[in-house]
């Protein structure tokens, strides 16, 4: 693995949200209940949700992670003298909600490199104007550092969900309450605009033409086939090509082999991030990924990166033979994600809408403590506070990329 991966400029940062009801016309037929929350863009692509939690509830940035079914937040029985993680974030007090049922069930997860461990507890959930009963783990200790540099407080898993010995993902926890009809989300997260996760169903505002399903290659997984994929006029798809969506990257990374012919086409030094001449941007190929038989064009607008005067590529190698697609992809796609039916789909994403725009959060805000997440720092604008927090970001895709390889046993 190369030390690039450490200079790819990006922002694990997940927006803050309101929950609302989507309408019947704009999601999912068949009458399916659905609850769409915004995801606002926050920095460098990626967004994050806000949720409430107790009663009343206590307001939480939090990271919708597709690719495992943890759920835990930030607790007040997390030292902050202690974790940095604790310090930085703010803590669920279960004392401070009368809807908690705390226990004394042990839970250990592995969160992007990071062993966070505590107690399950169940309280109430908000989601809009939605409330389900969740178990989740409240996070009193960790074994590093890296989940510090984050500005979530907490992950809820949106992963395949229990088997019978984990707990149930929000995703289950929705549909057991009734409060949607299918266990099937649709996400859309433009990466230069706000976004959407819509629980229940899909939503076809968002999306033109028809989703495009196709199975998962495993069970447990979101690996899917990937039927063509071409540089040009190069054929990078070989004999067995296939991929993972990834919303914790800002990047695409390939099998060694294959990236090469694209960084000999663009006439780039890997070992240099892959620097070209920005006047030459307009004369690269086109990367098109096509999945079943809809066919994605990514342009070298998109995969090459202009700051200031310096020019470089946004898609690196890996030992290993996956694609791993992060916002440089799903930048242009709607994903589906279908736990019943073990699919994934995807189609053309629309042009940004005006009324995916912030809106303040519906959950009540609680009194301005730690435990509220209004509490946190707001973006740095001074050039050394942005600085750190771009190259705490880079140190998390990394952590984040290598998660999710190391997920499937790749």
């Amino acid at each position: 693995m190369q030390l690039l991966w450490f200079l790819t400029a990006v922002c694990l940062q997940f927006s803050w949200t309101r929950a609302i009801e989507g309408s019947e016309n704009n999601h999912n037929s068949n009458d399916n209940k659905t609850v769409a929350i915004p995801l606002i863009l926050v920095y460098g692509g990626f967004h994050y949700a806000e949720i409430g939690i107790g009663t009343p509830p206590q307001n939480f940035k939090i990271f919708f992670d597709t690719w495992n079914q943890n759920t835990w937040i930030t607790s007040t029985k997390c030292p902050a003298d202690k974790y940095a993680m604790c310090k930085n974030h703010a803590r669920y007090d279960a004392k401070s909600s009368s809807s908690s049922n705390e226990t004394t069930e042990k839970f250990s997860y592995v969160e992007y490199g990071t062993t966070v461990s505590g107690t399950i507890t169940e309280d109430n959930v908000t989601l809009g104007n939605r409330v389900v009963r969740q178990p989740f783990g409240e996070a009193n200790a960790t074994n590093g550092e890296t989940l510090a540099v984050t500005t979530f407080d907490g992950s809820f898993g949106l992963g395949f969900g229990s088997t019978g010995t984990e707990k149930p993902t929000i995703l289950q926890s929705m549909a057991y309450s009734g409060a949607i009809t299918k266990q099937v989300y649709g996400i859309y997260a433009r990466g230069n605009a706000n976004g959407e996760i819509t629980f229940g169903g899909y939503n076809k505002a968002l999306y033109s033409g028809e989703l495009e399903f196709t199975k998962v290659l495993s069970p447990q997984e979101w690996m899917f086939g990937i039927n063509r994929i071409k540089f040009g006029d190069e054929d990078l798809t070989g004999e067995k090509c296939q991929g993972v969506v990834n919303d914790g990257s800002h990047h695409i990374y390939g099998p060694k082999e294959k990236v090469e012919k694209i960084y000999k086409e663009l006439g780039c030094d890997p070992s240099k991030l892959c620097e070209v001449d920005c006047s030459k941007i307009s004369t690269f190929p086109q990367l098109k990924i096509t999945v079943k038989t809809t066919e994605f064009v990514i342009g070298p607008e998109d995969y090459i990166d202009k700051e200031d005067d310096k020019c470089t590529g946004r898609i690196f190698d890996l030992d290993q033979p996956t694609w791993v697609l992060g916002n440089l992809f799903l930048d242009k796609v709607y994903t589906a994600y279908d736990v019943e039916g073990a699919q994934i789909g995807f189609a053309h994403a629309n042009p940004p809408q005006s009324t995916l725009s912030p809106t303040p959060s519906s959950t009540t805000p609680t009194k301005s403590t730690e435990t509220t997440a209004t509490t946190q720092k707001p973006h740095p604008t001074t050039t050394s506070a942005a600085s750190t927090l771009v190259f705490h970001h880079k140190l998390m895709e990394f952590v984040i990329v290598m998660a999710v390889l190391k997920y499937l046993n790749l």
